[in-house]
């Protein structure tokens, strides 16, 4: 993985700006936001995490694609999500403190946008406004994931028929 040190262009800044995540945000807040992030290159085939490491920090798909995978009963790994521009990941565990619930690796050359926990920790702190529309934003990214998930597990169930 590759992080890039040098400040965020303006370029990226409103390529940023365009995400989910980040559209209830001001253009200060936006600054705030990018002075605590990092930008990570991944090569095709370079692991961003494993299922079970710690959840340190949460990423956006900048450009490029993001193969998920989850161990289920067999030792296969199950994709169960490619996630592309504007997608997150690693929300859950940046706020639950849990560890990784699935496998995370590019599948093509990949861009991310990356708060590291400690840093949207020190985010929430010092600019709380900003802390709490972005935890709004991730509550709701999650809720979604929870509806999404549950309309597919119920999909899959047959239905249960009496006489």
């Amino acid at each position: 993985m590759t992080t890039q040190n040098k400040t965020i262009s303006s370029v990226l800044r409103q390529n940023i700006r365009q995400l989910e995540l980040f559209t209830n945000l001001l253009d200060d807040e936006i600054d705030i936001l990018v002075k605590h992030a990092k930008i990570h290159s991944l090569d095709e085939g370079e692991v961003l995490f494993y299922e079970g490491d710690d959840g340190d920090f949460f990423a956006i798909v900048i450009e490029g694609r993001i193969e998920i995978s989850k161990h289920s009963g067999s030792e296969t790994p199950v994709a169960i999500a490619s996630l592309t521009t504007g997608a997150t990941l690693g929300e859950m565990a940046i706020i639950d403190y849990e560890t990784r619930s699935a496998s995370a690796i590019a599948s093509e050359p990949s861009t991310l946008f990356i708060l590291s926990r400690q840093s949207f920790n020190k985010l929430v702190e010092e600019y709380p406004q900003c802390g709490v529309k972005l935890i709004r934003k991730i509550a709701t990214i999650l809720c979604t994931t929870i509806r999404r998930t549950s309309n597919l597990f119920a999909d899959s169930v047959e239905p249960n028929i009496q006489p």
